[in-house]
């Protein structure tokens, strides 16, 4: 079994690499030397936290990415405001940026919405004649605008609301919490767990997935709801994961339910792959984590 030490050692490290690999521009790629993507970086901050040295050009970095709009494209030459949007919004919170820059990128996160719902979609639905089970209604928030939902947008949109008081109407706030919070248990998998978006496919029982389950319990860490049956399908796939992502997600996520998880990163020294994001995720999985994702 890891040491405390060990384990201190093994945080410590993770965090020189990203230490190390803060670009610039102040933003982190996926990897060493590579572009400034918000994804990454937004897991970076989560893992140092305000008090952090990094923190100030991190946010800064994430400001620059912001579009008129509202909404925050995926980084330098990506053009275009997407869902990375909803994963920034808590940490421009959490730094007090300004309120014309949090109230834009609110309202940009509260107008997304996925494109199902068409009334052929709703129609067939009714008939019990649809390709795909799940209720058009019911719509959460896709990867880009004008598209349909899917899960792990969807699950960072919910996160996203929960520090919007102030900069966003209640009554809206309250809607899009309901509504989305319904399509990710309505989407739910017949094993307990989620796919990346739908449950059942042409008549096809589709079977959950260790991170998109993890994904999605963390958008649902606040929701009030009975997960029973869905924490203990994230113990199931935490048992029998083999990928660091993998256990390191499903690893936060259920600490985030209150469930007493000791994460011990399958590489001691930092994975191989120097994936700053999996590195970011697995400092975050070593410790409560809480505060990184809800107010």
């Amino acid at each position: 079994m890891m040491t405390i030490f060990a384990f201190m050692e093994s945080v410590e490290l993770r965090l020189d690499l990203l230490r190390k690999h803060q670009n610039t521009d102040g933003g982190w790629g996926y990897f060493p030397g590579k572009l400034s993507r918000v994804e990454p970086s937004c897991y970076a901050l989560r893992a140092f936290g305000p008090s952090d040295v990094v923190w100030a050009k991190g946010i800064r970095f994430l400001g620059s990415c912001q579009e008129k709009s509202g909404g925050l494209n995926p980084g330098p030459g990506v053009p275009g405001a997407t869902w990375v949007t909803q994963l920034a919004f808590p940490l421009l919170k959490q730094a007090g940026s300004d309120g014309r820059t949090l109230e834009a990128a609110a309202n940009w996160i509260l107008n997304s919405e996925g494109a199902e719902g068409g009334i052929l979609q709703r129609l067939l639905y009714a008939m019990g004649k649809s390709k795909v089970e799940q209720d058009p209604r019911l719509k959460g928030w896709p990867w880009r605008p004008d598209n349909n939902s899917w899960v792990e947008p969807t699950a960072h949109g919910l996160l996203a609301l929960h520090w919007m008081k102030g900069h966003a109407p209640e009554a809206g706030l309250r809607y899009r919490r309901e509504i989305a919070t319904s399509m990710l248990l309505d989407r739910r998998c017949s094993d307990g767990g989620w796919n990346y978006g739908n449950k059942k496919v042409l008549g096809e029982t589709l079977p959950s997935y260790p991170e998109t389950t993890a994904l999605a319990l963390l958008g649902l860490a606040a929701s009030g709801h009975d997960l029973k049956a869905s924490i203990e399908r994230a113990k199931s796939h935490l048992a029998g994961a083999k990928g660091s992502y993998a256990c390191a997600l499903l690893s936060l996520a259920l600490r985030l339910h209150g469930e007493k998880i000791e994460y011990q990163a399958e590489h001691a020294m930092g994975h191989p792959s120097q994936n700053l994001m999996l590195a970011s995720i697995e400092v975050l999985a070593s410790k409560a984590g809480n505060e990184a994702f809800l107010p």
